[in-house]
């Protein structure tokens, strides 16, 4: 079995491998941002496409994302930091990447997510210097789920 590119630690058909397969759907703003990188080193821009909304779904240029991400080489993936607010929800992340020159790159961004009919989509990605610390709401295990499903959180979207 193959380990996802994630670097999740877990096998590809356990982890990102059934959503970039359509089989399942991202949970969480970072299960699918972690598939939407794993979808890159693997050259599915389908995915890629399929996964946006907003801003970053009218600025989308197919061609020129597969020419660009033919190029590199992805090298690894660090998760900083994640956050749901309702619908919302971002992860803070470094991507690295060798590029055709041989030199190691990074990107460092701030994904913003909005989920919509119970999936969720990719909306915009900023440099973190650039954006405003947003509030994340403390959501007990006992709460209702902020989803709006009416089971409480931990056997809702905690459970994801």
């Amino acid at each position: 079995m193959k380990i996802c590119p994630c670097n999740s630690g877990k096998h590809e058909s356990e982890c990102c491998g059934p959503f970039i397969s359509g089989d399942a759907f991202p949970e969480t703003p970072e299960q699918l941002m972690r598939s939407r990188y794993s979808a890159y080193t693997i050259m599915n821009i389908d995915y890629i496409a399929r996964t946006m909304r907003g801003p970053a779904g009218k600025e989308f240029d197919r061609r020129e994302t597969e020419n660009w991400a033919r190029q590199l080489k992805w090298i690894g993936l660090d998760v900083l930091n994640t956050g749901i607010n309702g619908h919302d929800g971002f992860v803070e992340f470094i991507a690295k990447y060798t590029s055709a020159d041989g030199s190691q790159k990074q990107i460092h961004e701030r994904s913003e997510f909005h989920r919509k009919d119970g999936k969720w989509y990719y909306v915009d990605g900023k440099d973190p210097s650039m954006t405003q610390p947003i509030h994340v709401e403390k959501i007990g295990r006992n709460d209702p789920c902020k989803c709006g499903s009416g089971k409480k959180y931990k056997k809702c979207c905690i459970a994801a």
